[in-house]
């Protein structure tokens, strides 16, 4: 029997009591083949080739961050560490007068207002490892205060760049130096670069104060020094006698826009901790995951990369 329907959208039922046929197995329960998860090697190869480029960039652009912005937090730390352990030893009468001084410790107290610097300490040496810590004296020269002419370092551009506006100070400008030999006050008498006339001779008994850091014009201003700047200034008083034991010359990487070649192996073992953290982060991805390897593997990897960073630096001029 058949039944339609015309008003129920011309549908037609077959009720008839014939032999149907079987209906179509929807939902088979025969497994799969099993899909190959092995990846086409030249994919593989593409992806590599796209994120060594990528990976470059990144951590050129964190060098960038690093010498600029976070290395300016490291000094801040640094010379908060140095002006306690200055202090103290101003109290303690403890303060070094005479070389040898050991590189690295504090040795005077600087202020110049008209160049922005304010109560920062003056550590001993100039190499580039030594001026991130700080503006560094001239192991050669008298410590400031002292009879002769006294030669003190410093940054213009990364690790806080405490010398960055030296360059603007004027004719008569005061800069005020503390030792352990009392406080010195010091007058502008010139600001100079490569070329310009060396200052006068000085009288007999007199000091004069040096500062030195690095400059450049045009494009390249603020960011990229090519030249050596000079701030000679003169002490308004009575110079302290020079103790015996200046030593008559430093080593290579102690002169203006010098570089360390001592921070080789540093930067060997740093970047070695660089590509074993790399391998790791990738093994505990796959055996761990995602979440689990950030949380880990971040903070070491981090670490690693700022000593990284650190080492790289000690290879840039002085004076940057």
């Amino acid at each position: 029997m058949t039944v339609v329907d015309a008003d129920a959208f011309d549908l037609v039922i077959d009720l008839s009591d014939g032999p149907r046929s079987p209906a179509p197995d929807t939902f088979s329960t025969s497994t799969p083949s099993r899909v190959s998860s092995r990846r086409d090697p030249r994919a593989i190869a593409r992806a590599a080739l796209l994120a060594i480029p990528a990976a470059l960039a990144v951590l050129a652009v964190w060098f960038l961050l690093y010498g600029l912005v976070l290395s300016g937090v490291e000094q801040h730390v640094m010379q908060s560490r140095l002006y306690d352990e200055f202090r103290l030893q101003l109290a303690e009468e403890t303060t070094p007068l005479a070389e040898p001084v050991q590189a690295g410790s504090p040795v005077a107290i600087i202020n110049a207002p008209s160049a922005g610097i304010h109560n920062l300490i003056v550590v001993e040496g100039t190499t580039s490892r030594l001026l991130m810590s700080g503006p560094g004296h001239l192991s050669d020269t008298p410590l400031p205060g002292q009879a002769g002419m006294s030669v003190i370092f410093g940054r213009s551009v990364t690790f806080g760049a405490p010398f960055g506006r030296i360059t603007q100070m004027t004719v008569g400008d005061v800069v005020t130096v503390t030792t352990g030999q009392g406080v010195f006050r010091y007058r502008v008498e010139d600001v100079r670069r490569p070329g310009s006339p060396l200052p006068p001779t000085l009288d007999a008994g007199g000091s004069r104060l040096t500062l030195v850091t690095s400059a450049s014009g045009g494009w390249r201003s603020g960011w990229a020094p090519t030249h050596t700047m000079y701030v000679d200034a003169l002490l308004a008083g009575k110079a302290q006698p020079v103790p015996p034991g200046v030593p008559a010359t430093v080593s290579p990487a102690s002169l203006p826009m010098h570089n360390d070649p001592s921070a080789t192996v540093a930067l060997i073992f740093w970047l070695e901790g660089l590509v074993l953290v790399t391998f790791a982060a990738s093994w505990t991805w796959v055996r761990w995951g995602r979440f689990e390897t950030w949380i880990v593997g971040a903070p070491v990897f981090l670490a690693v990369l700022w000593g990284t960073s650190d080492a790289l630096m000690r290879f840039l001029p002085n004076l940057l």
